[in-house]
């Protein structure tokens, strides 16, 4: 975690090895919002993994990205953390389709809005087949500016400044991009985070010396639920309005 004070000197910093990815340098603010709505069971079973030690942790998630707009497309994500190893799959849906995708919003038996055979598809179903073996819900939604840095001299090297960091508790489905009763995760602060494979760059280390960050895990799901200050958390319903069905048909996978 950084000092939002110190924000301009460490990209001062980090300038000679980075550049800005495509989308911070198609934007006026060298930034885009990042919007993500987290699942788990009732029991938040995902969320007493990040702290009971599992090797292998997997999270189910809904990201958009920026305002609104029917247009947009959001991703059925999973991911998937064992020790310092994260992987993702994620499938594309169109925003004005995601209903389609879940039970219980009126819209029936109709086939899902995938091209049967591709990748998405796989990713899709992975997704749906966790969505319903573990019963999950709604559970926090968090959102951040995020600002992204690609290495000039090594492709797998991605850095994020995530700034103004917010949650909101049992979200709906249609709130991705409401900012309605959301909390800040930890003000006067911004998380420098370092995506690498297999070794980190010397440079990173002695900006990291120089600038006297530690190297920390930082969960923004799991924080995102602790801001709200929420006592026996098993005990759900409050912001649910579509449960999960206690039987539900099987669904194609077919692009309609």
């Amino acid at each position: 975690m950084v000092p939002k004070s110190r924000t301009d000197e460490l990209r001062e910093a980090l300038k000679p090895w980075v550049f800005h990815d495509a989308f911070c340098a198609a934007s006026t603010e060298k930034q885009y919002t990042v919007r993500s709505i987290y699942y788990d069971n009732r029991r938040f079973r995902c969320y007493d993994e990040k702290f009971d030690g599992f090797r292998l942790k997997k999270k189910l998630r809904i990201r958009g990205y920026n305002t609104e707009h029917p247009d947009n497309t959001v991703f059925l994500e999973i991911k998937r953390k064992q020790e310092d190893f994260i992987a993702k799959s994620r499938a594309p849906v169109r925003w004005s389709r995601i209903r389609e995708v879940f039970p219980g919003y009126g819209v029936g038996t109709s086939a899902l809005p995938f091209e049967p055979g591709t990748l998405e598809a796989e990713a899709a179903g992975r997704f749906l087949y966790n969505y319903y073996r573990r019963r999950m819900l709604p559970v926090v939604l968090v959102a951040y500016e995020r600002e992204a840095f690609l290495g000039r001299f090594d492709p797998m090297l991605r850095l994020t400044f995530d700034k103004n960091v917010r949650s909101r508790l049992y979200p709906e489905l249609g709130s991705l991009y409401s900012e309605r009763d959301t909390r800040f995760l930890i003000p006067g602060y911004f998380i420098f985070e370092v995506k690498f494979y297999l070794n980190l760059p010397f440079w990173v280390r002695d900006i990291a010396r120089r600038f006297d960050l530690q190297r920390q895990a930082f969960s923004k799901y799991a924080t995102g639920i602790d801001i709200h200050c929420v006592e026996q958390k098993h005990l759900r319903g409050v912001g649910h309005t579509v449960e999960f069905p206690d039987a539900a048909p099987p669904r194609s996978s077919v692009l309609t």
